[in-house]
């Protein structure tokens, strides 16, 4: 389609823009709750393939009752993520104890260090070199982290509980009406335009978000069946943040590592190596054969485009801008697109 020479057209599209930019920028200041609506939407995804991939899988029975199957295979899917959940949680209250233990050791085995040795070390205290309380820093941020990141997802988790559920109830509820509701209340000439433009909007984030978890779900499971063989404590939590963190572009799989590594660590220098060749066979895999052959099939995008925009968005919003980068240019890119095919057709007709 060649550029319009009309200034309403680039004027209006320029205020669409603005207005984008704005409402994108308020979701980000309210950055916690606009991470719960984006957690809520993907376990709509997940949850809308489930059904579509079991209806699909009982047309081939159909003397099958659907009811008590899908009861049976979500009682059982239940049962064992609780039974793994519980088996965890032991798991990780060790390695909690462990933390206090060793924030201890340092602690008292800084102090011996300095007072058996006071006369040798006194030179490098005083020259702010080190300093007996350096390594009771060290504890305490440590456990500075942990403690923010179980606020972290305490928040989130009660947070999802109070708004996730509504969202649930009000997608399945009124999806199949959208496109009643919208010719209803939108002008008639222009209803057509704004449906297409909400299904390639959902069509394209699907493939992308699809893409992006069965990626991560990959990465996540690698990583699961690696910190266990090598005797991880807590690894199933450890190997579901690997993956989850994996979504994050670039810094994602650095930060999924530090964890594993230093739970490694405190059990012995062999551990945290198993750990380290895990991370590094699940970005091998990611970076050789899942993104090329997977991701890239389901997001058409330049990757010079993709590196910038990411990039930018980083430094604007931080890790989220990251994650969000690619999904927020693919609205933008449909609801420029299609404003511009209506407007081209309004003022054609005038």
């Amino acid at each position: 389609m060649p550029l319009s020479t009309n200034r309403n057209i680039w004027q209006f599209l320029a205020l669409t823009t603005i207005l984008f930019i704005l409402l994108f920028a308020i979701l980000f200041y309210f950055e916690d709750l606009f991470i719960v609506l984006i957690i809520g939407a993907i376990l709509i995804l997940i949850v809308e393939k489930v059904i579509e991939v079991f209806n699909s899988c009982m047309d081939r029975f159909p003397n099958y009752n659907r009811k008590r199957v899908g009861l049976t295979l979500l009682a059982g899917t239940g049962f064992i993520f609780l039974f793994l959940i519980s088996s965890q949680v032991q798991g990780l209250g060790v390695l909690i104890r462990d933390f206090s233990n060793i924030q201890q050791d340092y602690a008292s085995g800084a102090s011996a260090l300095f007072s058996e040795h006071e006369s040798e070390l006194s030179k490098l205290a005083d020259s702010g070199i080190i300093k007996p309380e350096d390594l009771q820093k060290i504890g305490n941020t440590i456990f500075s982290g942990i403690t923010d990141l179980v606020s972290m997802v305490s928040y989130y988790f009660f947070t999802g509980v109070l708004v996730i559920p509504l969202m649930f109830g009000m997608y399945f509820k009124h999806h199949n009406r959208i496109g009643d509701y919208i010719h209803t209340y939108a002008p008639p000439e222009h209803a057509d335009g704004i449906i297409r433009a909400l299904k390639s909007i959902g069509r394209e984030l699907e493939d992308f978000f699809s893409a992006k978890m069965l990626e991560s779900a990959i990465v996540g499971l690698i990583c699961c069946i690696g910190f266990y063989l090598g005797g991880l404590d807590g690894w199933l939590f450890l190997g579901i943040l690997a993956g989850f963190l994996n979504i994050i572009p670039y810094i994602g799989p650095i930060l999924g590592a530090i964890p594993p590594v230093i739970v490694g660590y405190i059990d012995s220098p062999m551990t945290a190596f198993f750990a380290v060749v895990t991370v590094i066979v699940a970005q091998t895999i990611d970076n050789l054969y899942l993104i090329p052959f997977m991701i890239s099939e389901k997001v058409n995008i330049n990757p010079l485009l993709s590196v910038i925009l990411t990039l930018a968005a980083s430094k604007l919003f931080g890790a989220l801008g990251m994650v969000l980068a690619i999904p927020i240019y693919i609205i933008y890119k449909i609801i420029m697109k299609e404003s511009y095919r209506e407007l081209i057709n309004i003022y054609n007709k005038d």
